[in-house]
């Protein structure tokens, strides 16, 4: 099957899109990318994801951003020189702007009407993926692990699959270990604090923190850290999941404005902020996964900031650490392959979740499909 897969991640910086040809057979699957890009949001439609506030904001950034989805859809396919009608399915993950994994009643909401996507392109659609587990009793995320297992699993070799995307997650891979002995969970932070400083100190001018630059040129105030580190998050055992709730703009305030980070420059905060993130992810590995020789195989954003991988290789000696390019997956493309995935899975009446990451009651279909003109 030739599948689309849609991503935007916790950052709220764009659009991931990755044409794919996915084959499932049994417990066998191939996946080979044929294309990918990223469609950066626009300033003001980033500004409004992340201040979506009110009932009418949720409302018309649902269509909104279902319209920016389809768009996607339709500049991947003409840079890939690949028509619609030889599309057949597209697995949108949407944008996140709520996820409340915790409390008396659990909830997520991911945003891009999956109706308009297909009303659009004309092609079925799968969207909407993370409710089913939460009411399974699931957390609704981690989400990737089954497609980690399928692709990187391996034998002889303990693997960590490890995304760097605005929140930080990890797929615990034993070697010979089957789907049910799979452990997964949120670390915390990835790319989302070090992103949220660099804004709130460049008042806009600087999202991110390229190769780690910034970082390089710091020195981090271990005081900080260790202070940061009492946050209950990195306590509580997996299953657990996070976001933007936790770890978005007011950590990032409290962080820059922190008294631990005192009078710091730019480059100690960034560096300071760079290396709490490279101690959460550090610190989850050796206490929920191994705590020795392992692979850490990384995708995400993140593996781009040279600081943030140097930190993690110093903070994991005895583990080998390499980008997914090195199992043949783009590191930019892994989430938004791992949609097209699970919708994959979807149409062949498979569960997506896993119970042992999400905390479901049971596996179950994921998501909800949105008919296109070439559905049956």
């Amino acid at each position: 099957m030739r599948i689309i897969g849609l991503m935007s991640g916790t950052s709220a910086d764009g659009i991931d899109a990755c044409l794919a040809q996915i084959e499932l057979r049994g417990n066998r699957l191939d996946a080979r990318t044929e294309h990918f890009r990223t469609i950066p949001y626009s300033d003001e439609l980033r500004h409004r994801v992340l201040g979506c506030r009110t009932v009418a904001d949720v409302c018309r950034l649902n269509v909104e951003l279902g319209e920016a989805f389809a768009d996607a859809v339709l500049q991947l396919c003409d840079e890939a020189g690949v028509p619609l009608t030889e599309v057949d399915a597209i697995g949108s993950h949407g944008q996140t702007v709520c996820h409340l994994p915790d409390g008396p009643v659990r909830s997520t909401l991911q945003l891009g009407e999956p109706c308009v996507i297909a009303e659009r392109t004309g092609v079925t659609t799968v969207a909407d993926f993370r409710m089913r587990d939460v009411a399974a009793g699931g957390s609704g995320a981690p989400l990737v692990p089954v497609v980690d297992h399928l692709l990187l699993s391996d034998e002889k070799t303990d693997r960590v699959a490890l995304n760097l995307g605005g929140i930080a997650n990890v797929t615990v891979l034993s070697a010979g270990g089957t789907l049910e002995s799979v452990v997964a969970f949120d670390t915390g932070p990835g790319n989302m604090v070090i992103d949220g400083v660099m804004d709130l100190m460049t008042q806009g001018h600087r999202t991110f923190d390229r190769d780690g630059q910034l970082a390089a040129r710091g020195t981090p105030n271990n005081g900080a850290i260790e202070f940061l580190l009492d946050h209950p998050y990195f306590e509580q055992p997996p299953p657990k999941s996070t976001g933007r709730e936790l770890f978005g703009l007011r950590f990032a305030q409290a962080f820059t404005a922190a008294k631990a980070p005192g009078k710091q420059g730019r480059a100690d905060v960034a560096a300071t902020a760079t290396a709490f993130t490279a101690r959460t992810v550090a610190d989850a590995i050796r206490r929920w996964a191994f705590d020795g020789p392992c692979e850490i195989i990384a995708s995400g954003g993140g593996v781009h900031n040279r600081t943030l991988m140097t930190m993690l290789r110093e903070q994991l000696p005895d583990a080998r650490i390499v980008a997914s390019d090195a199992h043949g997956i783009d590191p930019d493309a892994k989430e938004a392959l791992a949609f097209a995935v699970l919708a994959t899975l979807t149409l062949n009446d498979r569960p997506g979740n896993v119970p042992s990451a999400t905390g479901a009651r049971r596996p179950v279909i994921l998501g909800k499909i949105a008919p296109g003109t070439n559905h049956g």
